[in-house]
């Protein structure tokens, strides 16, 4: 999980880093919509969770790591798509 003190470090302000906390707080419990501002400065609206039971593959089973994880980056937010059916991530100042 993310740290209030690292977001802000990174540049945000304390009201994003704290948005930015409760949705991954929130995803680590259900599936939740928000939207995001991707690079090429288009808005994304996505379904996305970090809760291991929520995250199914096309064929209804439930997505397994393959060796170990990436360590996080501070900027970026990972999350599993629920549409997608993958993983992405996104620059936390993009979170709208």
């Amino acid at each position: 999980m993310k740290k209030k003190e690292e977001l802000v470090t990174f540049g945000l302000t304390e009201k994003q880093a704290d948005e930015v906390m409760l949705l991954e707080s929130r995803m680590m419990e259900e599936a939740v919509k928000f939207r995001f501002v991707k690079k090429d400065g288009t808005i994304r609206e996505a379904v996305g969770t970090l809760k291991r039971s929520l995250m199914k593959l096309a064929d209804g089973t439930i997505w397994q790591p393959k060796g170990e994880a990436r360590p996080d980056t501070v900027g970026l937010m990972k999350f599993w798509d629920c549409d997608k059916q993958s993983w992405r991530s996104f620059n936390v100042e993009g979170l709208i």
